[in-house]
């Protein structure tokens, strides 16, 4: 039986990826430490346009980005089950990571919570940690997974953005989204 696939868009096909951490977090999970890449992917493409487009909007440039999919993660740390929040003492607001209105100047304490926490998972471990799943910003009932290199896909594909016509149409038509005319 296949298992879930998991959608991203990303600017480099996956056999062309860096798994070199940052040396500042970019992103919700990314870890403080810098040690390690966290990679993102939402359960369906829409979920996965709207996390990396919010403004709804995709342009020419990005005529080479590609649409992929991961199929068959491993188990993962579902941070969308309060048994597993309770068990961290996070409440449900570490899904979104961000405040509404954050102190001006200051850093937002959940996203720094949830950067935290992706030290820590990969080092209860062992450096192998198992994605974490979270609820979307941007569609609440879609869910998100952050992944490291050590997690082990059934199947991974892709091909361009612009050449995923189904999901173009789909983007403009029912979550309106703006794309290049001459794509569709």
């Amino acid at each position: 039986m296949p298992g879930r696939i998991w959608w991203r868009i990303d600017s480099d096909p996956p056999n062309l990826w860096s798994w070199d951490g940052f040396d500042q977090p970019r992103h919700r999970f990314d870890p403080i430490s810098g040690r390690f890449r966290v990679r993102y992917a939402a359960n369906n493409p829409v979920a996965a346009a709207r996390e990396r487009f919010p403004a709804r909007r995709i342009t020419a440039s990005a005529a080479d980005l590609q649409l992929v999919y991961l199929e068959g993660p491993p188990p993962a740390l579902h941070l969308t089950h309060q048994a597993n929040l309770d068990a961290l003492g996070l409440d449900d607001r570490v899904n979104t990571g961000r405040l509404d209105q954050p102190l001006p100047g200051s850093i937002d304490p959940l996203l720094a919570i949830s950067q935290q926490l992706a030290d820590a998972v990969y080092d209860w471990w062992g450096g192998t940690p198992p994605p974490i799943v979270y609820r979307t910003r941007s569609v609440p009932a879609a869910r998100s997974i952050a992944f490291t290199r050590s997690c082990a896909w059934d199947r991974v594909g892709g091909r361009k953005l612009q050449d995923a016509k189904a999901l173009l149409v789909s983007l403009v038509t029912d979550h309106g989204f703006d794309i290049p005319n001459r794509w569709l």
